[in-house]
């Protein structure tokens, strides 16, 4: 369903309208009060918004800290360090600030809207509906917050609700494109097709230059049944006289046949979406060989399908707040060498960005897949021979690329889905037929041949299942044509939405599945046949039409697939008739489907991979893109070529030029425990889970992280709030008005502490908490790195583990050089701990200072010169080092090289295990000079590939530690 979005930046560009207060400073002023006045909160905040404005984000992130630092309740400056967060593509912190902004007033109208919007973004619809209506009590008639607050009411299926709040938005800018567009997205969903073609008509007429609006045309048409396949193709390629760019240059990135191939995928479904169990098991086998993914996508919203993508992913970028533009550039800067969009022109669409052509190569692949583009800088797409049959080629304009099975691998959701019953017409005494697609699909013109269908069989039910049925109309407006047919009522049951879960189970009460027209059902189709019901269809007229043509096709089903609607209601007649014969397909369609090129992850990934190596080298020889087709030897032929392609053995030739190369290799992974999360807070930490080299166990005593829900069932994170590393007896912990002064150590008294700390340090309220020795863990196989906070007493929790940390490599204490707590650990405590147990003080790192000048406007610059606190890194005594195995070197040399950027010992660690893997690491990093040959090899290879490491995580560490909290 094709929902355009609302705006990519909710708040205001002006400062007035965000902080209240005068935006007659520019940015060269605020920046030079901030120096002359470094204590000047004003001045910060409008500097940060100022340099936000202008997309210098990480500067305006800098300055709004500044200020939050000089006053930590100041709400706007919260608020606007979430709108930064969030532009820089972390909704997590955002939503975290934004949070704060409210807590400190809770009448913060525009706080309340923008935590509305990243919440509908994230699929939080309920959190996003309950602050767009305290945004809309406390300042009515906003538009914005009107056109955010309808689109909640759309993804909540409360479409009726919706419409009147976009009207009264348009009442409001009548001629602003955005709410028109919005109720147009309503309306489709109310089963209004012609009133929202109309009214995206108008969108599209008041914004002619935003193709959302026309995008949303051309979706909907494929609904309906009276508009023809020519004026919908044509339809489609007008998009690229609108809206397709002249003169773009292309990037160019290496032309080497046998590169490890860095492709980029572009969606808003890498999730529990059709893109997402089309592609994620294909995808899962394809990175086996020398290919990499880059995501890119345009939806914060997670799951278990999220996480899986995320472990194979060598890239993942949240780009849903970057325009097109700036998503193009990214891309650029990322080096891809084929851009895949998985979005069309439906939700999430960023079909602009592909005309703006930011990959040498273009290709279009499930995900909107409706028909052509009609975008003519995109090359490819993706398809197989059923969903363009031989001679249609004329009608894209792109290259087609026939798949030798389906165009997509089925992914089922192992984990919960439900058994197959027997046959429910032998429990029922009667049959029924079901169809759980989106209830837009259904017209009167397919009603009546099921009408037809159940006259034929005058018992038989009709069980009808989607997310618009929750809205009266949509369903009154079906039951009332079938009653107009003769159809009595209560033989038609209709169902509005269910989990997952819920909705598979259904199909258990359902005994063959009717496909809808013109418009057929893609994932619904799967879902049946996995549930062991039959699905009869009739091929629409567009590609939109024939996806359970293919699914049955080549699940081995021909015979399902009818050749007119005759034909197709005969099939229901007959299947509906032997009842004996549908009770064992429905025993065997499970397996069948599974065993089926429809799910048949590795043969799939196989094909895909030889058809990204055929265009890439066709790419390489200079030769323009052509129709790529394999034959049945499962040769790829390209379209005017008289021999298939001969692909590039790509493993071995990346194998022969290792030695010319630098890799990091070792076994197992490394394992990392976190006392405190700080660790899990940095801002770099999603891009360290992307190397698949890190596990992290995490302690969060005062609940630092926000949203933690989103590592449940991570392999590679466990995360435990509300406990800490100690010595296994209960303690207090100690809730501060500032939250960073939260502690297991009650702060010191408020004449021993900087005054600015002071009330910060005022105790609210104590609280048991559960501490676990290290030496306790009995599921930790191996410790490497122990990362320890200032805020618990560290030299307790190296008491008790003593044995756990006999083998670790690097200990990172963080030392107060200023307490602000009692019996935090001094430097000469620990160091002296670490030399009685094998341990060498290494360096501080990630130094803090504050500063003894006055706050005052008329200071001429800034200096901090105290040192308030640090890492202290310990490393193996050079005894112990000396005997550490290559495998525990290398991993040490990573870690170095990694988290701290250290180069030097990175080397001699290296050369201790391999001298010339340690000359390639030098040649690798610049600090010696390759020659062009060198170069040229270096850069055949991807030198941003995953680390090879194997190590499966532990489940005992967790329960073992929640064996140990519970002891208290």
């Amino acid at each position: 369903m094709s929902k355009s979005k609302l705006s990519r930046k909710p708040f205001s560009k002006s400062m007035a309208k965000v902080t209240k207060r005068p935006a007659s400073m520019s940015l060269e002023q605020a920046k030079a009060v901030t120096e002359r006045q470094p204590a000047n909160v004003d001045a910060w905040k409008i500097l940060g918004a100022h340099l936000s404005d202008a997309d210098r984000l990480q500067e305006a992130k800098e300055a709004l800290e500044k200020a939050c630092q000089l006053d930590t309740r100041d709400c706007e400056t919260l608020a606007l360090l979430g709108q930064v967060e969030y532009k820089l593509g972390y909704a997590d912190r955002a939503l975290e600030f934004l949070s704060r902004a409210v807590e400190v007033n809770r009448d913060y109208a525009r706080a309340h809207h923008y935590l509305g919007y990243i919440y509908h973004n994230s699929a939080q619809q309920d959190k996003a509906l309950y602050h767009c209506e305290i945004a809309d009590r406390l300042q009515p008639n906003v538009y914005e917050t009107l056109n955010t607050k309808g689109n909640v009411l759309v993804a909540l299926s409360r479409q009726r609700e919706a419409v009147d709040v976009f009207r009264k938005a348009i009442s409001l800018r009548p001629k602003s494109y955005y709410a028109w567009n919005n109720l147009a997205n309503a309306e489709k969903d109310l089963g209004r097709l012609n009133e929202a073609l109309s009214n995206y008509e108008k969108a599209s007429c008041l914004a002619p230059e935003y193709p959302g609006p026309f995008s949303n045309i051309i979706t909907t048409s494929h609904y309906l049944p009276d508009i023809k396949k020519e004026e919908i193709t044509k339809l489609c390629k007008k998009w690229n006289k609108l809206f397709g760019l002249a003169n773009v240059n292309r990037p160019e990135t290496s032309k080497y046949k046998g590169k490890c191939l860095r492709i980029g995928l572009i969606s808003d479904g890498f999730r529990g979406h059709p893109v997402g169990r089309m592609v994620t098991s294909a995808v899962e086998e394809i990175v086996k060989g020398p290919i990499e993914f880059y995501f890119y996508s345009t939806s914060s919203a997670s799951d278990y399908l999220t996480t899986r993508l995320q472990k194979i992913s060598s890239s993942w970028a949240f780009v849903e707040q970057l325009n097109d533009s700036e998503l193009a550039d990214k891309i650029r800067r990322d080096e891809i060498d084929i851009l895949i969009d998985m979005a069309g022109h439906n939700a999430g669409n960023r079909m602009l960005t592909m005309a703006m052509q930011p990959a040498p190569l273009l290709v279009k692949w499930v995900g909107g897949l409706i028909n052509t583009t009609g975008i003519e800088a995109i090359d490819y797409l993706i398809t197989d021979s059923v969903e363009t049959p031989p001679g249609c080629d004329t009608e894209y304009v792109e290259n087609l690329i026939r798949m030798p099975d389906d165009y997509i691998c089925y992914d089922p959701p192992h984990a919960y889905t439900p058994d197959v019953v027997d046959l429910p017409a032998n429990r029922n005494g009667y049959l029924t037929f079901g169809c759980f697609n989106n209830a837009i699909k259904i017209n009167e013109v397919l009603l009546k041949h099921w009408v037809d269908i159940l006259v034929n069989i005058p018992n038989a039910r009709l069980y009808l299942k989607s997310h618009q049925y929750s809205n009266s109309e949509v369903a009154e407006k079906i039951t009332s044509f079938l009653e107009g047919e003769g159809i009595a009522h209560e033989r038609v049951l209709i169902e509005g939405p269910s989990s997952h879960a819920e909705l598979l189970q259904c199909y258990n009460n359902v005994d063959i599945a009717l496909d809808p027209w013109p418009y057929s059902g893609g994932l619904t189709t799967c879902e049946a046949l996995l549930m062991g019901v039959p699905v009869i269809t009739y091929p629409g007229p567009t590609f939109a039409g024939r996806h359970s043509a293919s699914h049955l096709i080549n699940a081995g089903l021909p015979e399902l697939v009818a050749n007119n609607w005759e034909h197709y209601k005969q099939l229901a007649v007959d299947l509906a008739s032997d009842l004996e014969s549908l009770s064992v397909i429905r025993r065997n369609l499970r397996s069948q489907l599974k065993s089926s090129p429809v799910c048949d992850a590795p043969r799939f990934a196989k094909h895909f991979t030889t058809v990204m190596r055929a265009i890439w080298q066709r790419y390489c020889e200079d030769k323009a893109p052509a129709a790529l087709t394999f034959n049945k030897e499962g040769e790829a032929w390209f379209e005017g070529e008289s021999q298939p392609v001969e692909i590039v053995n790509a493993e071995l030739l990346l194998e022969s030029e290792k030695e010319n190369d630098f890799q990091w290799k070792f076994s197992g992974k490394i394992i990392a425990l976190d006392n405190g999360a700080k660790l899990l807070q940095d801002s770099g930490f999603d891009g360290l889970r992307a190397l698949d080299t890190f596990a992290v166990v995490g302690f969060d005593p005062v609940s630092r992280i926000s949203n933690p829900q989103r590592f449940e069932g991570s392999e590679d994170v466990q995360l435990f709030p509300h406990a800490v590393l100690g010595n296994g007896q209960p303690a207090t912990l100690y809730a501060c008005l500032s939250p960073e002064m939260g502690s297991t150590l009650h702060p010191l008294p408020p004449e021993q502490l900087p005054e600015e700390k002071r009330p910060g340090a005022q105790v609210l309220t104590t609280l048991p908490i559960n501490t676990i020795t290290l030496d306790s863990i009995e599921g930790l196989q191996s410790l490497d790195w122990l990362i320890l906070d200032d805020l618990s007493d560290s030299m307790v929790v190296l008491e008790h583990g003593e044995k756990a940390l006999r083998e670790t490599l690097l200990i990172q204490a963080r030392v107060a050089f200023q307490p602000t707590h009692e019996r935090q650990p001094n430097l000469t405590e620990i160091s002296h701990w670490m030399s009685r147990h094998g341990f060498r003080f290494y360096r501080l790192n990630d130094l803090a200072h504050r500063s003894h000048l006055p706050v005052r406007d008329d200071l001429q610059g800034y200096q901090a010169t105290e040192l308030e606190s640090a890492d202290a890194l310990f490393l193996p005594s050079h005894e112990r080092l000396a005997k550490l195995d290559d495998n525990q070197k290398t991993k040490l040399a990573f870690l170095l090289h990694t988290i701290y950027s250290v180069k030097d010992i990175t080397y001699s660690l290296i050369a201790s295990v391999d001298s010339e893997k340690a000359e390639r690491y030098l040649r690798a990093e610049g600090i010696v000079a390759i020659n062009d040959a060198e170069s040229e090899a270096i850069e055949s290879k991807n030198s941003q590939g995953k680390v090879q490491s194997s190590y499966e995580f532990d489940d005992t560490i967790s329960q073992d530690i929640d064996r140990l909290m519970n002891s208290h």
